[in-house]
């Protein structure tokens, strides 16, 4: 048996090593049984932590960040985990919303008038195609942008704090994976019920009261304090993302239409 660890050579006591958590090299963990219970584990314990940690998301606001930074973690997601999986629910849900870029059926009427530089009605259809293609795919990839713009806001409006900047990246993550999650929740519900403007509406407050809550709980403000820093954070988290969505839209649109003219 060895008596150091396999990747990082510290003495070891045990079968965990206490420098990197690695764990010793056992025949016992190829047996069938052991192979089919560390499967079992596996699921049952991402289910657990997936579940709770949307829980905690959407129900307990400021509380899952509370949970990491200190040092609750074992029971839950890391928060980029549960920002990836967000991410992807929103964009299969919600792959011709206008949160994060303006899809071609509104952003050539009302943006761009295409067919002034563009003669050839097969080539509007295929700008318009690949714009929304391409719009979507860097929607998706550039989102993660937004997180440290968030994190800023969040420092700037807890200066008196003296919070590493970590904790409030940490904080901004939870919060755009919350924006994402309920609008997405927002899909199940009848679509009879909600107009654009209905939609704006609810997300806004609904945004608003989150971080109230998650304001008041992470920061450990009152509550006046809370709701004049929600308000403040709301209204410019808001002005971010709709710049971000008007930017993409428009970095896409230049990228599309230098092939056709």
């Amino acid at each position: 048996m060895n008596n150091s660890c396999v990747s990082c050579n510290t003495p070891l006591k045990g079968k965990f090593c206490y420098s990197c958590g690695e764990k010793v090299v056992e025949n016992n963990d190829f047996s069938i049984q052991n192979l089919l219970h560390q499967f079992i584990n596996g699921i049952t314990n991402f289910d657990s932590k997936f579940l709770k940690s949307f829980y905690y998301l959407l129900f307990k606001p400021g509380q899952l960040t509370l949970n990491y930074v200190n040092g609750r973690r074992v029971s839950f997601m890391k928060p980029f985990q549960v920002f990836i999986v967000v991410n992807i629910l929103f964009f299969f849900f919600l792959a011709d919303a206008d949160v994060f870029r303006i899809p071609a059926k509104w952003y050539f009427n009302k943006e761009v008038n295409i067919e002034k530089k563009i003669t050839d009605s097969k080539n509007v259809e295929l700008i318009k195609q690949q714009y929304d293609n391409e719009s979507l795919t860097n929607s998706k990839l550039f989102i993660f942008i937004l997180i440290p713009f968030f994190g800023i806001i969040f420092w700037m409006a807890n200066l008196k704090k003296k919070l590493y900047f970590g904790k409030h990246i940490i904080f901004a993550i939870h919060y755009l994976s919350f924006f994402m999650l309920f609008s997405v929740c927002l899909v199940i519900t009848p679509k009879e019920i909600w107009t654009p403007r209905a939609i704006q509406a609810v997300l806004l407050i609904s945004n608003f009261i989150y971080l109230f809550f998650a304001i008041r709980k992470f920061y450990n403000n009152t509550n006046k304090v809370a709701f004049i820093k929600a308000l403040l954070c709301v209204f410019i988290c808001f002005t971010l993302i709709f710049f971000y969505r008007d930017l993409i839209s428009y970095y896409t649109y230049k990228m599309v239409i230098k092939e056709y003219i």
